[in-house]
């Protein structure tokens, strides 16, 4: 082979090698967020079914304001826990009540640390046909299964609406018959729908439906129970995503003026407020 050949190959080798580190760095330039140099990471978001529309619409704003990609991934409380118990990938947890999220902490599956309540939701009775604003007494004069509420079992909502039909003295027999869903979202759509009479709904759900199209609902056809029911909703950062920028990110955001302005928009309080 001659020398000339050797130069040329050997040229072409180092432009090669050249155009592939160039390439190699714009691919991880891309990584980083321009803003900060934070680098781009993924996290899913385990959240209580009446939260997944605000979830959305945070990680919507957190997407356009870092480099960091969401999931977000609703159900009830009760399952999401178990869930995380038997080794789901999640990596925030924001439930509807604050004993499963302490659980975890007890556990080690939770950063103690990252323990907030993120916002404070209200329970209300819902009967589009009552005469004036409903009573608890009155549910009496329908049939049970004509009722529907969150399972207690899973549900923090559901476990509060239990408790008020327990304590507004209403027969065993009748209790029984209530039907139970799996959460606290699918109450104002089986209302909305007319397959139940009345129900137990978080101002949430209604105020997402309103915003839908799929729920016409009058404040005097809802007795709400803020004061009697506050349902606590706190969040923790998973152990296994300590590590994970864009979870500890979404953590830390929850704090943040334009988040919870968008909590208050979709019928929240926050922890230490008043309506």
């Amino acid at each position: 082979m001659s020398p000339d050949v050797t130069a040329v190959g050997l040229l072409y080798a180092v432009r090669y090698s050249s155009v592939l580190a160039l390439l190699n760095f714009f691919v991880l330039a891309s990584l980083f967020w321009s803003g900060g140099g934070v680098l781009a990471a993924e996290a899913r978001i385990a959240v209580a079914a009446n939260f997944r529309d605000t979830a959305e619409a945070i990680a919507t704003r957190l997407e356009a304001d870092s480099p960091h990609r969401y999931e977000v991934i609703a159900g009830s409380t009760g399952k999401l826990a178990s869930q995380i118990l038997n080794g789901a990938p999640f990596d925030v947890f924001m439930a509807a009540d604050r004993q499963r999220p302490q659980q975890l902490v007890d556990r080690g599956l939770a950063a103690a640390a990252s323990q907030q309540i993120y916002a404070v939701g209200e329970l209300g009775l819902w009967w589009p046909s009552s005469a004036g604003t409903p009573t608890l007494k009155a549910l009496a004069s329908l049939e049970p299964r004509s009722v529907c509420m969150a399972n207690p079992a899973f549900a923090p909502y559901g476990e509060a609406a239990w408790a008020m039909l327990q304590n507004a003295g209403l027969e065993a027999s009748w209790l029984e018959g209530v039907v139970r869903v799996d959460n606290v979202n699918l109450v104002a759509g089986l209302i909305a729908q007319g397959h139940a009479r009345a129900g137990f709904v978080a101002r949430s759900s209604l105020i997402a439906g309103k915003r839908q199209g799929t729920v016409v609902a009058d404040d005097e056809e809802v007795l709400w129970f803020a004061e009697q029911a506050p349902i606590d909703q706190a969040m923790v950062l998973l152990t296994r995503a300590e590590r994970n920028v864009a979870a500890r990110h979404w953590v830390k955001q929850m704090q943040a003026a334009p988040i919870r302005e968008l909590i208050q928009r979709d019928g929240y309080r926050l922890a230490g407020t008043q309506n």
